[in-house]
């Protein structure tokens, strides 16, 4: 079968790469063709992440809705009372946006009018999820194992001349700790504005990758960073959460407080390539997407199926009464 990633929503953001990756080679993993597209492709299944900011983002939907395409929505964020995040981060210009996030809310509920089904990118999200949309099934999407996604060449030990590697918003807190190491090691901090071409060297530069909180109160794991790291065979220090990852297992962990201290002692081991290889090689026996995938995409076809049948016997219905 052959499914579209619809990326037009996103406009030209390279935030949604390593998703988009992911998710064409899950499902190519499972046997299916999968596509990346800017456009809404009638005829064919479109899975959409959410970012509906914009009249033109849901008029595609709506349009191609129209043209006979189906839509599987993946929700990206928690859902806190009525809209996404409420303030995550209340000091950070992207996250204590307000108005930003009720819209992207607001919008996400027009368009899962037109979904078969919704998945999630944490387990914690899709009880909002269901409670709010009981009439579509709401699923939790592992990030799981898949080929051919590595992008990252790992150097030799002797190559590495970067300490410290993280990637992602820099909030506050990330940069506290990212300043703290830096006063005696080298680190790399990159945003989303940096390009691919030099994440991909500084990264295969790097001892020690990063994965920080947002803030001290973000509670939900950045699932898409850490599976990217074990695809990559990064060795990673993962800043413990208060909610699990099924990733978890597979990551060194520390807590905040001691963090930085973690960190130093990471520098010392001998065997961080050894290790990251491990970690890969355990995630990838545990977690293959050829087993977790199937599943989502057989009910959310057997949804969409259903809708199907159910629009005729309608209109069956009005036209002979008519």
């Amino acid at each position: 079968m052959r499914f579209y990633i619809h990326s037009g929503n996103h406009d030209n953001s390279p935030g949604i790469a390593d998703t988009v990756l992911f998710l064409k080679n899950a499902l190519q993993d499972c046997g299916h063709t999968a596509c990346i597209s800017h456009t809404v492709v009638p005829g064919h299944y479109n899975i959409v992440m959410e970012h509906f900011v914009e009249e033109k983002h849901l008029r595609a939907l709506l349009d191609g809705h129209a043209a006979g395409a189906r839509f599987i929505l993946i929700g990206t964020e928690p859902i806190v009372g009525s809209t996404f995040n409420h303030h995550i981060v209340g000091s950070h210009w992207h996250y204590s946006n307000a108005g930003y996030w009720q819209t992207r809310f607001d919008s996400f509920k027009l368009a899962v009018k037109l979904a078969d089904a919704i998945w999630v990118l944490a387990e914690s999200m899709a009880p909002g999820y269901a409670q709010l949309f009981p009439d579509l099934p709401v699923r939790f999407l592992h990030h799981g194992h898949v080929n051919d996604f590595a992008t990252v060449r790992q150097r030799p030990e002797s190559e590495r001349d970067i300490d410290f590697y993280f990637s992602g918003s820099l909030t506050d807190h990330r940069k506290k700790i990212l300043l703290e190491l830096a006063r005696t090691h080298v680190v790399v901090g990159n945003d989303q504005n940096t390009p691919e071409y030099l994440r991909q060297d500084q990264l295969s530069r790097s001892k020690v990758c990063l994965s920080l909180r947002l803030s001290p109160h973000n509670d939900i794991p950045s699932v898409s960073r850490m599976h990217f790291h074990l695809q990559n065979r990064s060795f990673l220090l993962h800043e413990a959460y208060a909610l699990p990852c099924p990733l978890d297992p597979f990551v060194l962990q520390a807590p905040t407080d001691d963090l930085v201290t973690w960190a130093h002692a990471a520098l010392d081991l001998p065997n961080r390539r050894e290790i990251a290889n491990r970690m890969h090689e355990r995630f990838k026996a545990a977690l293959p997407m050829t087993q977790l995938l199937p599943p989502l995409l057989d009910e959310a076809l057997a949804h969409g199926a259903r809708q199907h049948r159910a629009t005729v016997a309608t209109v069956a219905r009005v036209a002979q009464a008519a």
